[in-house]
């Protein structure tokens, strides 16, 4: 399977889309209530979209397919351009949409699914900026989209700590460009109070909804021997990469080294989110899953040791089948 996805054909946009399929066959079935998509005080954008499909549970479903159809495929674009993964392939969305159905009570439409789409948006903005002459506004359109990504899922503003990061590791320290990234960051906040207060609403209101989706206590995953059993074979399939990746980052083009930092400070920002936040839960593994899905990649397409990457991966995808049949 490893060797077959190592290609660029039609054949794994055929098997990509039966496994995604696959995978949502049950929700698009017997879709679940729309009180597994909503919190009591979503972001503000999140709480519209949920009213706009409040009456269609299937509409979910299928909107969250689409969504994560759109960020497996754009992280193939993403790749195609920015090439730091030296081959065409499609195992980076492959893996994207098994790691993403690790966790089935997040399948449908969570709020970091929309908002990880627009993350890697702002992270290949980031990225066109390198070798740039002149003034960049690159980081200034990534800070917004990554602060826009925040009105639907408020977990989403720690990771403009990677714009700056970006700014830093693409450019030689440019105070303007650094201004104009903090400008991005605030202006769909400064919009977004602007909207409510001229609509009638109170902003202690908004700042008390932000700050119940920043900082208080989220409901907890259920996590059966099966899930647990999942986790562990999936980083089995990681540790191995991470390995590979820092082993052979300075054989590196430049470009490439620059973006896997970007990755690996996406997971560490993540990681510490889900330690030291109490409002972050499995839901941002729509975030993390992405770069965590590019190392997997760039191990399996390269790897001597096909034989053993092939075993992991089927475990995995294995254990993902029986943690969604047995749930104990």
């Amino acid at each position: 399977m490893i060797r077959f996805f190592r290609g660029s054909g039609a054949g794994p946009v055929v098997l990509l889309m039966l496994a995604t399929f696959g995978l949502w066959i049950v929700p698009l079935i017997s879709p679940s209530g729309m009180e597994n998509v909503s919190g009591p005080e979503p972001m503000p954008l999140w709480g519209l979209i949920i009213k706009l499909i409040s009456g269609s549970p299937l509409a979910a479903v299928i909107l969250s397919l689409v969504l994560v159809m759109a960020v497996a495929f754009l992280m193939v674009r993403f790749n195609t351009e920015i090439f730091f993964i030296p081959r065409r392939t499609y195992l980076p969305a492959l893996l994207y949409i098994i790691l993403y159905s690790v966790f089935p009570g997040q399948m449908i439409l969570n709020p970091a699914l929309p908002a990880s789409l627009l993350i890697l948006a702002a992270l290949w903005r980031m990225m066109s900026s390198y070798r740039l002459n002149g003034m960049s506004f690159n980081f200034f359109d990534a800070a917004l989209m990554i602060s826009s990504a925040g009105l639907l899922y408020a977990g989403s503003v720690w990771f403009l700590a990677v714009v700056f990061i970006a700014a830093l590791v693409l450019r030689s320290p440019d105070a303007r460009e650094l201004s104009l990234a903090l400008g991005g960051a605030m202006l769909p906040w400064i919009v977004m109070y602007a909207v409510w207060y001229v609509s009638g609403e109170d902003p202690e209101k908004l700042t008390g909804i932000i700050r119940h989706n920043l900082f208080d206590m989220t409901s907890s995953v259920r996590w059966s021997r099966t899930l647990i059993i999942l986790l562990v074979v999936a980083g089995l399939n990681f540790l191995p990469s991470l390995l590979y990746l820092v082993r052979e980052m300075p054989t590196y083009k430049i470009r490439s080294r620059k973006t896997w930092e970007l990755m690996i400070w996406i997971i560490v920002i993540s990681a510490a989110a889900i330690i030291f936040v109490p409002a972050v839960s499995a839901e941002i593994t729509a975030v993390a899953a992405v770069p965590v899905s590019f190392i997997m990649a760039n191990y399996m397409t390269f790897t001597r040791r096909v034989v053993i990457a092939e075993i992991l991966f089927w475990l995995m995808v294995i254990m993902l089948v029986v943690s969604r049949l047995w749930t104990i």
